[in-house]
């Protein structure tokens, strides 16, 4: 990626940068770029995919019931078993 490729991206994202960041940014770009061609080259024939992977899961347990009173006493102003905000919207 050169410094005209970054101005042409600029341009469309309507950001404006000088010459000194645009060549900054062109080598980090182009060191990202390279790092994702390694990564490109990985060998992943052996990591199963996401969508056949057998999901882990766990029995669903209530440890404790209704806690609704205890975490009231935590609300400033409490409403019945609601916690109160102050209004932040007209």
């Amino acid at each position: 990626m050169d410094a005209k490729e970054i101005n042409h991206i600029a341009k469309l994202a309507r950001l404006k940068f000088d010459e000194g960041t645009v060549e900054s940014m062109a080598k980090d770009l182009n060191d990202i770029l390279k790092w994702m061609e390694i990564l490109q080259s990985a060998d992943t024939s052996k990591v199963i995919e996401e969508e056949t992977a057998p999901l882990r899961q766990r029995e669903d347990k209530v440890t404790i019931s209704n806690l609704s009173e205890k975490l009231m006493k935590n609300a400033t102003e409490p409403y019945e078993h609601f916690f109160t905000v102050p209004k932040v919207v007209e």
